[in-house]
Parts: C-alpha cells; sequence; structure tokens
C-alpha cells in the first residue's frame, strides 16, 4: 500500500466516526437506530478502490471493537458490535467492499450505475447480514427483523442518490490515488 492510500483509508475511517457523533434516530419498535454513518461507507466504496474501501470499513469496526464510542450515540467496544445493530456495522464491511468491486468494473460509472451499486449493496447485500444479526441477537424471527428494517429503505435510497449527486460533482474536482480515480 501506498502512503496516500492509507491517508484515503483513514480520512474515510474519520469520516465514518465523526458521522457518529451526530444523534442517532431511535425508532421505537426497533433497536437499530437512524444514523448518518451509512452516507460514509457509500462515499468510501465510491471514491476508494475496492482494497482501500474495505480496508477503511475494517479498520472502523477494529476501532468500535478497541472501545472507541464512534458509533452512533456514542457506543462502542465489543458490546456494540455483539448486538442487535452489530450486523449492519459488519456488513459494512461487505457492502463498501461490493459499492467499490461494481464501480471498478467500469471506467467512469455514471450517476445511475453508481446509485444502482449503492443500491444493491446497501440494501440486497447488506440487509440480510444485518437482519439475519438481528434476529439472532434479538432471538425473533428472520422475517420480524426483516420486516422491522424496511423501514430503512427510504432514507438509504435517499442516502445512496445524495452521495451519487455528491460524487459527480466531485469526481473531476479531486484527485484520489490512480487506483481509486479510475474506480479499480
Amino acid at each position: 500500500m501506498k502512503t496516500i492510500e492509507l491517508v484515503e483509508i483513514a480520512l474515510f475511517t474519520a469520516i465514518i466516526a465523526v458521522l457518529g457523533f451526530l444523534p442517532p434516530i431511535p425508532l421505537p419498535f426497533t433497536p437499530v437506530p437512524i444514523t448518518l454513518q451509512n452516507i460514509g461507507v457509500i462515499l468510501a466504496g465510491t471514491f476508494l478502490g475496492v482494497r482501500a474501501a474495505t480496508s477503511s470499513m475494517i479498520l472502523f469496526v477494529l476501532l468500535i471493537a478497541a472501545g472507541l464510542p464512534i458509533l452512533g450515540g456514542g457506543r462502542g467496544g465489543i458490546g456494540a458490535i455483539v448486538s442487535p445493530s452489530g450486523g449492519f456495522v459488519l456488513g459494512w464491511i461487505v457492502e463498501a467492499f461490493v459499492i467499490a468491486l461494481i464501480l471498478a468494473k467500469f471506467k467512469k460509472p455514471g450517476f445511475w450505475v453508481m446509485i444502482a451499486a449503492g443500491l444493491f449493496a446497501g440494501i440486497v447485500v447488506l440487509y440480510p447480514i444485518g437482519t439475519l444479526w438481528q434476529a439472532w441477537m434479538m432471538h425473533i424471527p428472520w422475517s420480524t427483523a426483516l420486516a422491522m428494517s424496511a423501514v430503512y429503505i427510504p432514507g438509504d435510497t435517499i442516502k445512496t442518490v445524495v452521495v451519487a449527486l455528491l460524487a459527480m460533482r466531485l469526481r473531476e474536482r479531486i484527485r484520489l490515488t490512480e487506483h481509486a480515480a479510475s474506480y479499480k
């Protein structure tokens, strides 16, 4: 890894951590709050290459496991991961990987490709991981956990569109590593 790639990994890990300081929105019917941290996950997958995007999420999870209170609501430690929302946090590793992998297939992915990658990774890939974990931790049927999480789909869709719009505007203005700039 080049130094610039290490800096990018740290930067996107920090972005997700900072988004964790914004107050989460608790919902009365589920222990999984609404946060803006998944915007950072989508950003990492969109702007970084596969290795860097995945590495930034692994680093983020390791920092949580080490006890840093960087999850929404100031949560940190193993207990934050071994909780009903922990599957979504662990799933962020896969989400960032999948977004970056899909975008790597395109020389210059357009707006709709970015949205498709974000929605596929953030809903089709992440939701089964997060809701299976949630069902297991809460001792409830998976269908119940999945139904409880359906409320997040509109917000996650909006977040994905916002990131795609931001990426389209910034793609030509910022220079990440050659690896990430080419989405490979």
